[in-house]
């Protein structure tokens, strides 16, 4: 007796079980949640464009120099919760500035990295303690160096459009 007749036989004895049509639509489900949560995954883990990066730049630059036109009016717990805040973007910018220095290999992006790692260092003395004294230089400080940040980006966002200008030139010819 060959395998074909035994599998034939015992197909032919066996009545239309629907429990393996359910099992089979709870894998697709669990398959196609899975693609989704990656396709999810690798958005959110994608590294802005230098645009993109500019404006989050800007509105921290900003929110700098709002924070010290209202820090002597907030109180200590609120002044602690912004100085947090800012520093979590902070880290946050630096971060993104690194990996992109990393992924492009590029010593501008790097500087300007190491910009908004010198505007944290400003910023940090501020977290624990320092609300007596009411100079807020640190800040200021931390604002000049995220506005040198942003021209370097601007030199950036110019030297790429004129590597786009010298591709298009180079495809038309």
């Amino acid at each position: 007796m060959s395998i074909f007749s035994l599998l034939a036989e015992t197909a032919e004895n066996t009545p239309f079980d629907y429990r393996i049509i359910i099992e089979y639509a709870i894998y697709a489900a669990i398959i196609v949640v899975g693609i989704f949560i990656l396709a999810l995954l690798k958005r959110a883990d994608r590294l802005p464009k230098h645009m993109e990066l500019k404006k989050l730049l800007l509105t921290f630059s900003d929110d700098l120099k709002t924070f010290s036109k209202a820090a002597p009016s907030l109180t200590r717990y609120q002044f602690f919760r912004r100085i947090s805040k800012l520093l979590y973007r902070a880290d946050k910018l630096e971060f993104i500035t690194a990996q992109m220095a990393d992924k492009e290999r590029d010593g501008d992006i790097e500087n300007a990295s190491l910009r908004i790692q010198a505007a944290r260092d400003f910023i940090s003395p501020y977290k624990f303690g320092k609300r007596e004294n009411t100079d807020l230089g640190g800040i200021a400080e931390a604002a000049d160096k995220i506005a040198e940040a942003i021209a370097i980006f601007d030199k950036i966002m110019v030297r790429d459009d004129e590597l786009k200008a010298r591709r298009a030139k180079k495809n038309a010819d």
